[in-house]
């Protein structure tokens, strides 16, 4: 093994916690696959991880830090056999040294959580249903039909972090002290108290946040972006495909409505009701008549309305016919 699959040992722990980002995940799985001793590297390090249940204490990684550094001063003759020295140290006492080393790693990117292994628990809400989820700091969540939330099964030290894929309506409970960032594939809210709405579905091009009560800090778009803040009443809509973002003020009610099982649509453009029924059927909808496109509407949905009876009430406000064949709709 090479100098710098020995530098995979951080990457590997940061992956099996949980910590690592979706960049990182491919680039592992790159070098991962590339060849059989990466492979037989990758398996024995979760293997030794996975053994190493205890959590480690902050005294017993500095000592372990001072050993490694000792071994290293101890057999330092040149910087090829050095790098062997220290791969046999870690092949002949995995048990003590590879947890270790593993637990460095990932010390060093996650200070805030000092000897404890970060795990992930996941909900994902199934289709035509509503999933609430009550954390552990006092939040609520509720997660809209085909949506997932991430969040740590244990304390987070001084911040509360959750990873949502989706909808998410969140009722965050108050603490200056533990900010709460729920963070998307390219924007993150940060709160310390407070009342929102987060949608981003993974196939959508918009993510839209609106708020309730309080205030939320959004960054949207590129690393290094400038933050915004909303107030209540307001709605941000960032664009991921021209990394634009738009502010206005709205009736949150609207966008919230989803929380009791239903939608409720106030003026609004077929495409966006067409969205809505495509995701709470699992249906895919096709308009013929591209004039429909223009058309408005305003009611209600149910979770619980089937499917010939959302297309019945579409038909007598929007004015068009529809076919349906197995999972397709055809609009006219």
């Amino acid at each position: 093994m090479t100098p710098s699959d020995e530098d995979k040992y951080p990457q590997i722990a940061s992956y099996i916690s949980g910590n690592s980002t979706p960049a990182e995940n491919e680039q592992l799985e790159n070098w991962k696959n590339s060849s059989e001793e990466n492979l037989r590297i990758f398996e024995a390090t979760v293997r030794v991880w996975n053994n190493s249940l205890q959590p480690i204490e902050d005294q017993a990684i500095q000592d372990g830090k001072q050993e490694v550094k000792d071994q290293i001063i101890a057999q330092s003759v040149t910087q090829q056999r050095l790098s062997r020295r220290i791969l046999w140290l870690v092949g002949s006492a995995a048990a003590v040294l590879l947890p270790l080393m593993l637990m460095l790693g990932w010390y060093i990117g996650q200070t805030n959580l000092p000897g404890k292994v970060l795990t992930w628990n996941t909900v994902t809400a199934p289709k035509k249903h509503i999933a609430i989820v009550n954390m552990a700091d006092g939040s609520e969540v509720w997660l809209n039909a085909g949506s997932t939330l991430s969040y740590p099964s244990d304390n987070q030290g001084d911040k509360r972090e959750v990873k949502l894929s989706g909808e998410g309506y969140f009722k965050v409970a108050k603490d200056s002290k533990r900010p709460f960032y729920v963070i998307t594939s390219r924007a993150t809210v940060r709160v310390l108290g407070t009342v929102f709405n987060m949608k981003a579905y993974p196939a959508e091009v918009n993510i839209v946040t609106t708020l309730e009560e309080g205030s939320i800090e959004l960054t949207a778009g590129l690393p290094g972006s400038i933050p915004s803040i909303l107030h209540p009443g307001e709605q941000a809509i960032f664009d991921t495909q021209s990394n634009k973002l738009h502010i206005s003020k709205v009736d949150p009610s609207l966008y919230s409505s989803w929380k009791g099982e239903k939608y409720l649509f106030r003026d609004a453009d077929l495409r966006t009701i067409l969205t809505e029924l495509e995701r709470l059927y699992d249906i895919k909808i096709h308009i013929n008549n591209p004039k429909l496109e223009n058309r408005r509407f305003r009611g209600m949905f149910s979770y619980d309305e089937d499917l010939l009876d959302a297309f019945e009430t579409l038909k007598h406000s929007v004015k068009m016919s529809y076919t349906i064949k197995g999972r397709e709709v055809w609009l006219e």
